[in-house]
């Protein structure tokens, strides 16, 4: 089980979710299962959560659970993961853009303009290969 640190310059709305039953989970599961995040709120391992992410896609909105909440010296650094393949397919494919996104924004500060298809292509060559696969 993977799961792919969420870059900070990029919030993520997590709300808590009330009675949200979720399918059985394969404890044996590979490839990406999820995100981790640095929070300010701690979560309780186990409860549901709904996940926004305004800033790349405004209509992105998917359930997933808390698989542990641990405390960091900057907040809660949380792993969120999600259960169903669908989910983990369409979280995986939000975290790649956040993180070309985030690769976007660092080279900005480093004095490089690059539009997003430039940073893209970069971080595609650079970093696909050790993105965390999906496993169907």
């Amino acid at each position: 089980m993977e799961f792919v640190a969420h870059p900070r310059d990029l919030p993520l709305e997590i709300t808590l979710i009330e009675d949200q039953p979720f399918p059985s989970i394969c404890e044996n599961r590979d490839g990406f299962v999820g995100i981790t995040y640095l929070s300010v709120n701690p979560f309780n391992n186990g409860c549901s959560v709904e996940i926004t992410l305004e800033e790349i896609d405004p209509n992105f909105c998917v359930s997933g659970r808390i698989a542990w909440c641990n405390k960091e010296s900057e907040g809660y650094l949380i792993a969120i993961e999600f259960p169903t393949k669908e989910e983990c397919y369409c979280v995986r494919m939000i975290e790649q853009l956040s993180q070309i996104e985030h690769y976007r924004r660092q080279a900005k500060s480093q004095g490089r303009r690059l539009n997003y298809n430039e940073a893209a292509a970069e971080w595609i060559q650079k970093f696909a290969a050790s993105f965390p696969a999906f496993t169907a």
